[in-house]
C-alpha cells in the first residue's frame, strides 16, 4: 500500500504537548504530532500510546515489530520500557500518551501472583481492547476536569490498566529460561558506563530494569554469565586500562575517575582480571 501524502520540505515534524497529570507511577499527557517520522527515543518506563484522530495513515515499528495501518480512534501502541523504533504519521494526529513506571507493572504482578523472573510485557503495535479504552477514557477526561478526582481514583485506575496489560499482553516465558530483555540489558550497560566513578548499587541497577533486586542478579547471572559485581568491576577495570593508555592522568587519578577506592584497589583488580599492574599497563 502507499499513501498520496507527502511531507513539506521546509517544515521539519514536531511534537505539541498538551494538558498533563503524574499521579505516581502512572502520567498521561495529550500530544498532537504533525506529519512526518519521530524516532521512538528509549524511556525507563513502559509507554502507552492511544491515538485519538480517525483515518490516519501510518507506518511504524518497535523493536523488530513492524506495521502499517490507517488508525482507528483508541487503536493503541504498547512501547516497553527501554525498547525502541519509529513512528511516521501521514497526517497530523492528537494523541494520549500514558507512562506506567517498571515498579508498578512488578507490584502487580506481585498482587496476580505472576512468575515474576517469567513475566514481560512485549511490544505490541494497532492493539485494541474494550477495558483499557475504558481507562483512558477516564485517564482523557482526567485530563480535561478542572477539579481533578483524588489519587485514590488515580490509583485504581493504574490498578486496571495494569492487570488488564499483564494478563492480556504480557508474555510468560518458559521456567528456567527467562533472562533479561535486550532493552533491559542495554539499560543496565549504559548506567553502568555513565555512573562508573559512581558508587553503584543493586537498588539503582534493579530500578533501572525494572525489577526487584533478587529478580535481577538471578536474571543477570544467567543472561550474562557473570554476578554484577564482576561485571562492574570489569567494566572499570577496562575504563582504567583506556585511560591510562591515553596518558593524560596520573595512576590515582584515574583510580577515581573509574569509582575505584584508591590506587590499590585499582591494582588488585587489574591484577586480577588483566594479569598486570596499572604501572605495567603504562610501560606497553
Amino acid at each position: 500500500m502507499t499513501y498520496p501524502f507527502k511531507f513539506p520540505d521546509t517544515a521539519p515534524p514536531t511534537l505539541s504537548l498538551g494538558r498533563s497529570r503524574t499521579w505516581g507511577p502512572l502520567a498521561a499527557t495529550e500530544v498532537h504530532a504533525s506529519p512526518g517520522r519521530y524516532p521512538g527515543l528509549v524511556a525507563p518506563d513502559h509507554r502507552l500510546i492511544f491515538y485519538l484522530t480517525p483515518d490516519v495513515p501510518t507506518d511504524c515499528a518497535c523493536e523488530g515489530v513492524k506495521q502499517r495501518r490507517i488508525q482507528t480512534p483508541y487503536d493503541f501502541d504498547i512501547v516497553p520500557a527501554g525498547a525502541s523504533g519509529f513512528w511516521e504519521d501521514h497526517l497530523p494526529c492528537d494523541m494520549v500518551a500514558v507512562r506506567l513506571a517498571p515498579k508498578l507493572m512488578t507490584s502487580t504482578a506481585e498482587a496476580l501472583a505472576l512468575p515474576l523472573d517469567r513475566i514481560e510485557l512485549a511490544p505490541r503495535l494497532g492493539a485494541r481492547d474494550p477495558m483499557i479504552e475504558h481507562v483512558v477514557r477516564a485517564l482523557v477526561a482526567e485530563l480535561a476536569a478542572p477539579a481533578p478526582a483524588g489519587r485514590i481514583y488515580a490509583d485504581s485506575l493504574a490498578t486496571a490498566l495494569t492487570t488488564r496489560l499483564l494478563q492480556s499482553f504480557g508474555v510468560l516465558g518458559a521456567a528456567g529460561r527467562q533472562t533479561l530483555s535486550k532493552p533491559q540489558v542495554r539499560r543496565i550497560v549504559e548506567f553502568v558506563d555513565a555512573n562508573l566513578d559512581g558508587e553503584l548499587t543493586l537498588e539503582q541497577l534493579a530500578e533501572v530494569a525494572g525489577m526487584s533486586i533478587p529478580h535481577l542478579t538471578t536474571l543477570f547471572r544467567r543472561t550474562m554469565g557473570q554476578s554484577v559485581h564482576a561485571y562492574v568491576m570489569e567494566r572499570r577495570v577496562q575504563r582504567a586500562r583506556a585511560l591510562l593508555l591515553e596518558r593524560r592522568m596520573t595512576i590515582a587519578q584515574v583510580a577515581l575517575e573509574t569509582g575505584f577506592a584508591h590506587q590499590s584497589h585499582m591494582a588488585r583488580w587489574m591484577r586480577r582480571l588483566l594479569g598486570v599492574t596499572p604501572s605495567e599497563v603504562l610501560r606497553v
